[in-house]
Formats: structure tokens, sequence, C-alpha cells
């Protein structure tokens, strides 16, 4: 599904702001994190998660290969 839908993904991650697209890998990376204006994520009792799960694998996807 994410080599599938690469393109949209790829466009979703070129749209963030580098200040949204540093709060996701911190949220990748297990950070703490202060939450600002997002549709990505939602609040849990733990903390935030990515609203959709392939969201999430494709950001994790992207931020381990900028490592």
């Amino acid at each position: 599904m994410l080599e599938r839908g690469s393109k949209y993904f790829g466009e979703l991650w070129k749209s963030l702001k580098d200040s949204d697209r540093n709060l996701l890998q911190s949220l990748v990376y297990k950070e703490a994190i202060a939450l600002q204006d997002t549709t990505l994520l939602q609040t849990t009792e733990d903390g935030y998660c990515f609203q959709l799960p392939l969201v999430e694998k494709f950001i994790k996807r992207v931020v381990m290969e900028e490592i």
C-alpha cells in the first residue's frame, strides 16, 4: 500500500512545515513533544499517536531514510 501511495505520501510529507516534520520525527523516536496544530495526530491516554497507521508507516520510513 505504501508503494502504491508513494506519490500521495510524498506530497503529504513535502506539504508539511519543517516544524511539523520535526514534530512527527520526534513522535517516531518516542521523544517528548509539544503538540502543535496538526491533523495527523490524536491525543491518547499515553500521549499522542498518528491518526492513520498507514501515514505512520510512511513517516517512519521517511525518517529512517534521512538518517
